[in-house]
């Protein structure tokens, strides 16, 4: 049985290659060109072959005698410029024969950064090619075997998009009206940005993407060394990077690299930042889902969240534990239930074949809090379910025995409703760090962290000098923080830069404290001993603290996840300034 285009094109394309050859006119774009546009064709399976039939990966070309479905593997497509992508096809049952006029949705899966097609999303391919789609993969410009060189989501990267489409209804029975797009990670960036300019692509499913490409590089002028260094090497490893990923990373890495300079990487980061897309999609109507893990600490949720928030089209966010992918990835890998594609799944099934299933009208986010197994909804993001807990961040002072308690005071200063009634100043330095982390081992600890290991430290550990912990009472009842943490702060650098650290942890009665989440903000022209605004928001999270806990919030001056403002040995100082007209508060977005 045969997948073929009409017997015209095939000789069309034919007599173009024979006319460039004879011409002597590009030979080598023609002969790659002829290779493209060759039918795709599955066959049947001999008797012997359905007798050791397994799954349709094992046999590439051959319908499947179970189900009818067929995978064609190492395809490629050309561009015009003449740089080949390699891609996959998963046809559905009836879609291998050729025969009649029947038209079938289409998912285009675009890959992540260092991924490739011929492992991604073979798991995800083959359920949708079950339940009648017609599921297409690529392998992103410049990565393994796909041509060409990275553009890190470029204007060759998107038109590369519209191209696979291209291709994809030039050579399987797709219906234009009916094709959407999917990605993880880079693919997600793509799927977003190509939704907002690509009017064929009917609807996109993003998952561990990012919204505003600086905020995960620079957010709050720091870098994310870590993650940065982590995509320029895998980059490096599996393809061809732009030499100027390598240069910007460098240059915002550098803590002396002029402001004109990180404009200029700004600049570029926002044509690649699927925010720039939200008014076209807008316009557009275009339906939206997307998922975010809680640890990514490489696309950390909150730019990804204010998208979710401007958008005004049909849309669904799935909020829950994982690093960077880690949630989706084994069920785009293999063909196993996993609560994320299955929503994907229904979305792809209510926009793409019109079913009635309800999906557009169900809460529009649904989130599975960290060390919990339940997941709950929110009507939409903002949320109108969540208030806000504020508490005032009082100073701790300064050492002293207390003779009303017999206790020591200037441990550790207050979280506290109601006004501040003290004043003063609480300085650190950076000389050391302090036990207060994100995790003691990069990528691993907040990986393990996301399978119910926590990062855990004892408050009493946190050295004063170089660290602040402000304890809040007693909870008498159990607290359900959903979203970022705010800190509304008025800080005082020694010099023209610094940075502070926060950390929120659930504190045990033993002193013993769960992270919950962190943040940090850096400066770097600041006026030395001026008091200046210093507030931030703190990565968001869904989190349930126990009755009986306290919560506790820890400042230090450095972090392995977050890099320095300064060269190696430069000393500053921060100092948090409770004067009376100085805001310091802990903003909770509670359920």
């Amino acid at each position: 049985m045969t997948v073929s285009i009409k017997g015209w094109r095939r000789r069309a394309t034919l007599g173009l290659a024979l006319t460039a050859g004879a011409l002597g006119l590009f030979g080598a774009q023609a002969a790659r060109a002829a290779q493209t546009a060759a039918p795709l064709s599955c066959r049947a399976a001999t008797p012997l072959e359905a007798l050791a039939y397994t799954t349709p990966l094992a046999m590439p070309g051959v319908v499947s005698p179970r189900d009818g479905t067929c995978f064609l593997k190492s395809l490629k497509v050309t561009r015009p410029d003449g740089v080949r992508l390699a891609a996959n096809v998963f046809l559905p049952a009836g879609a291998s024969s050729g025969a009649g006029t029947a038209r079938y949705p289409a998912v285009i899966f675009i890959t992540s950064w260092a991924s490739a097609d011929f492992f991604e999303y073979l798991g995800q391919q083959q359920r949708l090619a079950r339940d009648g789609y017609i599921a297409v993969a690529y392998t992103t410009r410049g990565f393994w075997d796909s041509e060409g060189s990275i553009g890190v989501a470029g204007p060759g990267d998107l038109a590369d998009v519209s191209g696979v489409l291209d291709w994809t209804l030039a050579q399987t029975p797709a219906d234009p009206a009916r094709v959407g797009a999917a990605g993880i990670s880079y693919g997600a960036g793509l799927s977003l940005l190509a939704l907002g300019r690509e009017p064929r692509l009917r609807t996109a499913v993003a998952l561990s993407g990012w919204a505003t490409l600086l905020d995960q590089m620079y957010g709050n002028q720091v870098p994310n060394p870590t993650w940065m260094n982590i995509l320029q090497l895998s980059g490096q490893l599996t393809g061809r990077l732009d030499p100027i990923v390598a240069e910007y990373n460098a240059a915002i890495q550098n803590p002396d690299t002029p402001a004109a300079k990180i404009a200029e990487i700004a600049a570029w980061g926002w044509q690649r930042s699927p925010a720039s897309a939200v008014a076209a999609i807008n316009q557009r109507g275009a339906p939206v889902f997307i998922g975010k893990n809680w640890q990514d600490d490489m696309f950390s949720p909150n730019s990804s969240l204010a998208l979710f928030g401007q958008l005004t089209v049909p849309k669904k966010l799935m909020l829950q534990p994982g690093i960077h992918a880690s949630a989706e990835l084994p069920g785009a890998l293999l063909d196993v239930d996993n609560a994320i594609w299955d929503q994907a799944h229904r979305w792809f099934d209510r926009w793409l074949k019109g079913q009635a299933n309800g999906i557009e009208n169900e809460p529009q986010v649904s989130l599975q809090p960290k060390f919990q197994a339940y997941r709950e909804t929110l009507s939409t993001w903002p949320a109108p379910e969540l208030r806000s807990l504020d508490y005032q961040i009082t100073p701790r002072g300064a050492r002293r025995w207390d003779l009303s308690c017999l206790c020591w005071r200037g441990v550790a200063g207050q979280l506290q409703a109601g006004q501040r009634s003290t004043s003063g100043r609480d300085s650190i330095g950076n000389a050391l760090d302090t036990s207060a982390t994100t995790g003691p081992i990069p990528v691993l600890s907040p990986l393990a962290e996301s399978v119910g290991l926590p990062v855990v430290n004892q408050m009493a550990t946190v050295l004063p000098a170089f660290g602040i912990r402000y304890e809040g009472p007693l909870l008498r009842q159990a607290l359900k923080l959903r979203g970022a943490p705010a800190l509304r702060l008025s800080a005082v650098p020694s010099q023209q830069r610094g940075m502070l650290v926060a950390y929120l942890y659930d504190v045990d009665v033993a002193g013993f404290g769960t992270l919950i989440t962190h943040g940090a903000r850096a400066v770097h022209a600041a006026t030395p001993g001026q008091s200046q605004d210093f507030g931030f928001d703190m990565v968001a999270t869904g989190y349930d603290v126990p009755a009986g806990h306290r919560l506790v919030l820890v400042f230090d001056t450095q972090d392995s996840l977050y890099g320095p403002p300064v060269r190696a040995g430069e000393r500053f100082d921060m100092a948090l300034d409770f004067g009376s007209g100085s805001p310091l508060q802990l903003k909770l977005p509670t359920r």
